[in-house]
């Protein structure tokens, strides 16, 4: 059981995004559903309904808590500043963990271990068939994900790269030849593209990283409480089922501790 002076710390902490009254808080959180596939987007048979597995993971992450939770909207690539504005308590939408975010913001323990995928135009699989037959050429990525770093590295330029504000039409505009490939994580490539056959996925994926909760850096004892459930979560069973609900469980995901019914 939670220890009572840390739970109030944390009630306090939602207070200040605007929860309700003490008997009923309420953990705003930040994400994108504008073509967020499979994390956070809006149901394809009820535009009014928002799902994803970060909304299966909200809603068990709550339900531990003790507290609803509400969806606070953003374009994806100004979460984290809306977060800092105190526009909502926490982020979770596919943020990637890296150095440069980590001087900024406060990250959860990793919940999920992801890999790049690059994809190509089926009549170009023979052509391409890793990121350096691609040199020179320009490629899609998502606005403010990690693709970008990773294509810098790699030697890519400003030029070369042309991001989007959402995951699908990086795809469209590969069909209609404006690039030459798209990078994203696995799990967007096999949503967006892996039902479409005039797209290939290039089956090697590499540049692997992990998603993390977003916090703002003074909010430890939210971070705390956090990192517990997240904990819970990965030890019962529960993360898992919801990877496997989602098509995304792969035995990556061991790195970070998520246990399938049954591990011990």
């Amino acid at each position: 059981m939670r220890a009572s002076l840390v739970f109030s710390a944390i009630l306090l902490a939602l207070a200040g995004c605007g929860g309700g009254s003490s008997s009923q808080k309420v953990l705003k959180w930040g994400a994108d559903p504008s073509g967020g596939a499979p994390f956070v987007f809006f149901d394809p048979n009820d535009v009014n309904k928002v799902i994803g597995f970060e909304i299966d993971m909200m809603d068990k992450l709550a339900a531990h808590m003790g507290v609803k939770h509400e969806l606070v909207r953003s374009q994806w690539e100004n979460l984290l500043e809306s977060m800092k504005a105190k526009r909502c308590d926490m982020v979770m939408n596919g943020i990637e963990i890296n150095a440069e975010r980590q001087k900024r913001f406060a990250f959860s323990k990793p919940y999920y271990v992801y890999e790049q995928m690059l994809v190509v135009r089926a009549a170009d699989k023979d052509k391409y068939k890793t990121l350096e037959d691609l040199k020179g050429q320009k490629i899609g990525t998502l606005s403010g994900a990690e693709s970008n770093n990773v294509l810098k590295r790699a030697g890519w330029t400003d030029e070369l790269l042309k991001s989007y504000e959402d995951s699908n039409t990086p795809y469209e505009d590969l069909l209609l030849g404006r690039t030459e490939a798209v990078l994203q994580e696995q799990m967007i490539a096999e949503y967006y593209a892996g039902r479409n056959d005039k797209l290939y996925l290039i089956p090697k994926t590499f540049s692997p990283g992990k998603y993390g909760v977003a916090l703002r850096q003074e909010d430890q004892a939210l971070l705390a409480e956090i990192d517990r459930i997240l904990d819970l979560m990965k030890q019962n069973g529960e993360l898992a089922a919801i990877y496997k609900k989602w098509k995304i469980w792969n035995e990556h995901q061991k790195e970070v501790g998520v246990l399938e019914a049954g591990d011990k």
